[in-house]
């Protein structure tokens, strides 16, 4: 049992890390300025409860070392929700004609995103640690139990 715990909490703390690698990463890339072309909300695709899901579609156009680009990403991951009303805000935030910035990775400049990812997932860390202890103490225990 405490081999079954640590193994799965070590898997959380593994996707945890990368997910904070991966935004500690995006600190090295590159703001530029950028103009929303287009922005749509898709209504076609359905969550896990047959219910309509509403997927923020944004196109913008960048320029990096004299080459123009078009972008396609707010973040990393698709910006969605289950009601359409969550999206307001950034509907506004990302109208068409804005101009704002977006953010690219230098080395392959076709990586670009509107917003950073969140370094949240190293705040939260430390709980699956505490059942990696909690595992090695139940093994530990077990192997040195006194002998009645």
């Amino acid at each position: 049992m405490g081999l079954i715990l640590i193994g799965v909490a070590w898997a959380l703390v593994t996707y945890l890390w990368d997910s904070y690698q991966r935004a500690t990463q995006m600190d090295t890339w590159v703001e530029v300025p950028c103009r929303i072309e287009t922005l749509a909300v898709d209504d076609t695709q359905l969550n896990q409860r047959g219910m309509p899901k509403y997927l923020l579609e944004v196109t913008y156009r960048y320029q990096w070392n004299g080459h123009d680009y078009i972008g396609n990403r707010i973040k990393r991951l698709p910006t969605e929700a289950s009601d359409p009303r969550k999206l307001k805000s950034k509907i506004e935030a990302y109208a068409a004609g804005n101009e704002t910035v977006c953010f690219l990775d230098p080395d392959a400049p076709e990586l670009v995103v509107l917003k950073k990812d969140s370094k949240a997932a190293l705040y939260t860390i430390w709980f699956p640690c505490l059942f990696i202890v909690g595992g090695a103490g139940m093994i530990f225990s077990a192997l040195f139990r006194k002998k009645a």
